[in-house]
């Protein structure tokens, strides 16, 4: 089990270099930054991720595993502790986006630091959708308006979320798969596959398997099978 140490902050630059650095200082597994606004934060293939107020950022530092397997349990982690706390039913979009109503409102970035894995999780709570860029009003979302009054707290959330991650690091017990696989958003969906940010094939997503990777039908090349990259599902 893991000795949980939780730093908290009203506003960071970012939880995962706050907690990169920490674990370059010494910090052991166990070790947590929450904050609930970052000013800088960072999402795959060094994307800015917005991060206004009325969001949940926390970042977990874990023994060292693939970054898909974390990325998966941090998944699952988030939607046991959503739906946990707030009682809304949410997905899971591969590899690491929570959505609810088909709209994202938490991601996921896992980061290697040698014999440890920096596991950032950001979550839309009540946040105002307008502090947001318009580039994601018509996909992301947040689990409360932010003009609403939530029936939920958004340190339970937190509580809820650590204790998941960390149970799910440490336990060997493959019934987190079953659960990842069950709350997929794109199994028998139509998607399009971007890798190195371009699009390198459509299809139908057949199946997750046991190693997180994505298995895509495409109709020109066959079986594509993805342990990396993005998708974004189809609408037509």
């Amino acid at each position: 089990m893991f000795d949980i140490d939780i730093d908290y902050y009203d506003e960071v630059t970012s939880t995962n270099e706050i907690l990169r650095q920490m674990a370059l200082d010494g910090a052991k597994p166990g070790k947590t930054v929450v904050a609930w606004k970052q000013s800088a934060g960072r999402g795959r293939l060094g994307r800015t991720f917005e991060s206004p107020e009325g969001g949940i950022y926390i970042s977990m530092l874990l023994p060292a595993d693939s970054s898909m397997t974390l990325t998966a349990k941090a998944g699952v982690a988030a939607k046991r502790a959503i739906e946990e706390v707030t009682g809304k039913r949410v997905q899971i979009k591969w590899v690491n986006d929570i959505l609810y109503k088909g709209r994202k409102v938490a991601g996921i970035l896992a980061q290697g630091l040698g014999e440890t894995v920096v596991v950032g999780i950001g979550i839309n709570f009540n946040t105002d959708m307008g502090a947001l860029g318009p580039e994601l009003k018509d996909s992301a979302s947040s689990l409360y308006n932010s003009w609403e009054e939530p029936d939920s707290d958004a340190m339970d959330l937190v509580n809820s979320l650590v204790r998941h991650m960390y149970a799910l690091a440490g336990d060997d017990d493959p019934s987190w798969l079953r659960e990842y696989k069950g709350a997929s958003a794109v199994t028998g969906k139509k998607v399009k596959v971007f890798q190195a940010g371009r699009q390198t094939g459509s299809g139908v997503v057949t199946e997750i398997d046991d190693n997180c990777a994505l298995h895509v039908l495409d109709e020109k090349k066959g079986e594509m099978i993805l342990s990396t990259g993005e998708i974004t599902i189809r609408l037509d």
